[in-house]
């Protein structure tokens, strides 16, 4: 009876982490590491990426960057930010202040780019214990990837890949029968980098109850880490305006479900010409795949479906409430172009709940129609919204190239100057250096 007892936390955990199957020959990896450099190619080639191989993009430079040239490595990777660690992003500044100063702006994009492919496998891998269909699992893998939301404020650049690690990492907790030393050294970092990484607890506590425990506990640790910084550590608040409920609502709504299948640029032009009928049908077409998902699926598709769900409904909320500020309202200029990063990890949770539905198998013949209705629906608006978002002027940088920020401080120094400034995207940010570091 107490041996009964005692594996009744397993078995629970069991039936909603399931072990995917190993792949089943060389041809695997072939396409998995072909997916991973068209994923890179792609990040860094498309109009908007390569704007990003010459603009060094603001915390990157004035923030990571200059303490990996002034400062000694330990101190800045235990050096919190915001009130928070940054481990990854500094890490990688640590390596581009290797190199020569030319290569900073194209170091920094390659990095980012490379990582955020890495999240893309993960999601692939990670997913083929709950998503039954390859189809379905590659192109949820590829929206980490292609996403409109992902691909302006915060392509190619470390400063903002948190929001794509706290998603890699959800995966990575999930994938049960992962390769354990790279794995767990990918949740330490990302634990030590995303403040937003504590949602992800519970789903490293149930690890705990099932075998290979190396990279919940890793997590847990780093966990721990990440929180005691937080504690003790100073954040300055970004407003102190206070926050409207009506308002978040209508935020999270257009911020989740529309820009998901739009772009957040695509949003100024749709809302104030339409309305809230753009979020009521932006949430009809959510909500009938993640409908049918918690109809067909089975206890994991289910389970899965609840929990990336509620993530994405806590993020956007936790977001903005805790940064509210006037220029979130709806009404604002841009309507959602302000922070349009608090949308990317919201919105790769609503897509797995979707693609939970559209995996699922129905029963009826009219459930199979809804469902292939369904996918081909989602399929058509995020492939238009993909190609539109390479139009979209506002998200290729314009403003002073690395190139041309390096030679106008060399010009500086060549005078009376002592210190180097270092102007970079988006328009005001500088940092400052010795004149030595530029030469």
């Amino acid at each position: 009876m107490v041996t009964s007892t005692a594996k009744r936390p397993e078995k629970l955990a069991g039936s909603v982490l399931p072990v995917p199957d190993e792949p089943r020959h060389e041809l695997a990896w072939l396409g998995n590491a072909g997916a991973f450099v068209a994923s890179v190619a792609f990040l860094l080639l498309v109009p908007a990426g390569w704007s990003r191989l010459d603009h060094l993009w603001a915390e990157d430079g004035a923030r990571f960057l200059v303490d990996a040239m002034l400062s000694p490595a330990l101190s800045n990777l235990t050096d919190p930010y915001g009130g928070y660690l940054h481990a990854l992003p500094r890490l990688v500044a640590e390596l581009v202040a290797l190199l020569p100063i030319e290569w900073a702006a194209a170091g920094f994009a390659v990095f980012a780019a490379v990582l955020r492919a890495l999240v893309a496998l993960i999601t692939f891998a990670g997913s083929k214990a709950y998503l039954k269909s390859t189809p379905m699992r590659f192109a949820l893998a590829s929206l980490v990837v292609v996403l409109p939301a992902g691909n302006s404020e915060t392509l190619n650049n470390m400063t903002n890949l948190h929001w794509f690690l706290l998603y890699g990492t959800f995966w990575a907790l999930l994938w049960r029968n992962a390769p354990r030393v790279p794995v767990a050294l990918f949740v330490v970092l990302s634990a030590l980098t995303s403040p937003l990484i504590f949602i992800l607890a519970p789903i490293a506590l149930v690890r705990l109850f099932q075998p290979r425990k190396e990279v919940p506990v890793a997590f847990l640790a780093a966990l721990v880490v990440q929180g005691l910084t937080m504690v003790f550590a100073s954040r300055t608040a970004y407003s102190h305006d206070e926050v409207d409920p009506v308002q978040v609502l209508l935020a999270s709504l257009l911020r989740v479900p529309v820009v998901a299948f739009t772009g957040s640029e695509r949003v100024s032009a749709f809302y104030p010409a339409n309305g809230n009928l753009v979020i009521l049908a932006a949430v009809l077409v959510a909500a009938v795949p993640i409908v049918m998902g918690l109809r067909f699926a089975d206890r994991p598709g289910r389970t899965l479906a609840l929990v990336a769900g509620a993530y994405g409904v806590v993020l956007i909320v936790a977001c903005l409430v805790l940064n509210w500020a006037q220029v979130l309202q709806v009404q604002a200029p841009g309507v959602v172009m302000a922070a349009q990063r608090y949308s990317i990890a919201p919105c790769l949770f609503l897509f797995t709940a979707i693609f939970v539905g559209l995996d699922a198998a129905p029963r009826s013949t009219g459930e199979r129609v809804v469902r292939a209705g369904s996918r081909y629906l989602i399929g058509i608006l995020v492939v238009v919204s993909v190609f539109a978002h390479f139009r979209e002027p506002g998200a290729v940088l314009t403003g002073v190239p690395w190139d041309e920020s390096l030679a106008n401080a060399r010009a500086e120094c060549a005078t009376t100057h002592e210190f180097a400034r270092l102007e970079h995207e988006p328009q005001d940010w500088f940092f400052l250096v010795p004149c030595e570091l530029v030469r």
